[in-house]
């Protein structure tokens, strides 16, 4: 009679364990294909149209081919277009593995396209928008750029302040204005901390008191950036990824697609565990631009680094292969 009970109640045990698993499966596929949906319509709302010249280069993505991307950090303010403060250039091979990065300071002098005067690559954005910042590095570099991100800064405070702020290891203590512009608004200390989005936004745009200038800055930038990413891949932000969405979605603009942007966490994921940062090395200047009306502050490339950074592009993009093999077939 014992043994029938104990099997009896090994078996309601087995029934209700059972039940718990199917249950614990429907939630997680539940949870999945939420996510799933709200994913789909983030992609959707941060979709811009493809520009023009680009569309015949967007099948690149889906034959795991080498590709370009241009990232931008915009300080935009209502009734201002805004300028490009954080230009990246990213270059993507999957057939070596690896990323190479290189952060154009906003400073640098460059020459626009068609007119051919003298300016800071920081204000081809307010001259005509992310077209024409991508036609200017296209032609600097020699180089296609396929495809783009844009975030306004608001976005970067307004996704740190949903992840619950990113640790960083400052190498100085500054005291930094805020977006609002208010003067020793933000105070960073030397050493580990965390930051919530408005000091965030300060310690990666702070430049003027870093004795390495840009360079320091951009060294911080991608502290910051990498920051984010740790954080965001966690589980505890996993479960928040609809406030994630809705924090970045408004702020973000991109011409990748929703199923491209699937494409790259898949094609090219191993890639992106290795990245080599490029460096733009120049000297510091003071140049007369007319439209100013006085001597401002520039970056002035060094021309031989110029051309070593375009073969070093166009190499990993494998575009000097692709002119072989056209010469061939002609």
């Amino acid at each position: 009679m014992r043994s029938i009970e104990r099997k009896n109640k090994h078996k309601k045990r087995k029934r209700i364990l059972l039940l718990m698993t199917i249950v614990g499966v429907i939630l997680i596929a539940s949870y999945f294909v939420y996510a799933f949906l709200s994913a789909n319509s983030f992609f959707n709302a941060i979709q811009e149209d493809p520009i023009s010249s680009q569309e015949e280069e967007m099948v690149i993505i889906e034959n795991k081919e080498p590709f370009s991307i241009l990232l931008l950090g915009v300080d935009e303010r209502p009734g201002d277009i805004g300028r490009a403060d954080t230009i990246i250039v990213a270059t993507v091979n999957p057939n070596t593995e690896d990323v190479k990065l290189l952060s154009i300071p906003r400073d640098t002098l460059i020459e626009l396209p068609k007119s051919g005067e003298a300016d800071k690559i920081n204000a081809t954005y307010a001259y005509g928008g992310i077209s024409y910042t991508i036609e200017t590095v296209e032609n600097y570099l020699d180089i296609p750029i396929q495809y783009y991100a844009q975030i306004n800064f608001q976005g970067l405070v307004d996704l740190i302040d949903v992840i619950g702020g990113i640790e960083v290891d400052s190498p100085l203590d500054f005291t930094v204005q805020d977006s609002d512009e208010t003067q020793n608004a933000i105070h960073i200390n030397k050493g580990l901390q965390r930051l919530n989005g408005e000091e965030a936004l300060g310690y990666a745009r702070m430049r003027k008191q870093d004795p390495r200038g840009d360079w320091g800055r951009q060294e911080r930038q991608r502290q910051v950036i990498q920051a984010i990413v740790d954080e965001t891949i966690s589980i505890s932000s996993l479960t928040n990824f609809n406030r994630i969405f809705n924090a970045i979605a408004p702020n973000l603009k991109t011409n990748l697609s929703g199923r491209e942007i699937w494409i790259l966490g898949t094609n090219y994921a191993s890639a992106a565990q290795n990245i080599e940062s490029l460096t733009l090395n120049g000297e510091e200047a003071y140049i007369y631009f007319p439209s100013y009306g006085q001597e401002v502050y520039v970056w002035e490339p060094y021309e031989e680094t110029v051309a070593e950074l375009q073969q070093i592009l166009k190499t990993h993009l494998e575009l000097d292969l692709q002119s072989l093999e056209s010469e061939i077939e002609e």
